[in-house]
């Protein structure tokens, strides 16, 4: 039984750090659409001069950030950003073993469900599939540990 815990308590701990990783990609796409709505005017000009530059990427995301428009970009940084700081509260509370960090968890892997099945029904690709997969499985077992932190009580 102590080892199914252990095992149970790595298994979670292994998708707390994927979250982070998420969290921290998501918080710098909100950095880069707040810079994108400051400097939206040169936005056509960042990505010209990043293309002839060899800065591929840079390039694209300025092109991608005129095609949004500077309404939109304040609302990705906005939703990017507190989704961000939603996973990393949820994260924390995980790793320190708090019990609502496990179902605040629950609810960030639930979350991602309708945005992973619709991504899914646009494009079938094994990418998306091992996505969803991991998001359900995630769900699943981070559930479990929180009901079963509920019965310890």
């Amino acid at each position: 039984m102590a080892r199914s815990a252990g095992q149970s308590r790595w298994l979670i701990r292994l998708i707390v750090v994927k979250k982070v990783l998420l969290a921290v990609v998501l918080a710098a796409i909100s950095i880069a659409a707040v810079f994108g709505d400051i400097h939206y005017a040169q936005l056509s000009d960042f990505a010209e001069s990043w293309g002839h530059a060899d800065r591929q990427l840079l390039s694209s995301l300025a092109e991608k950030g005129t095609i949004l428009g500077p309404t939109k970009l304040m609302r990705l940084a906005v939703v990017s950003g507190l989704y961000a700081a939603l996973i990393l509260v949820a994260a924390w509370a995980t790793w320190v073993g708090r019990h609502w960090g496990e179902w605040l968890l629950v609810g960030v892997l639930a979350l991602a469900l309708p945005l992973e099945i619709g991504h899914l029904l646009h494009e079938q690709s094994p990418r998306t599939i091992i996505v969803l997969g991991l998001t359900v499985v995630g769900l699943l077992v981070t559930a479990r540990q929180a009901t079963k932190s509920i019965r310890r009580q």
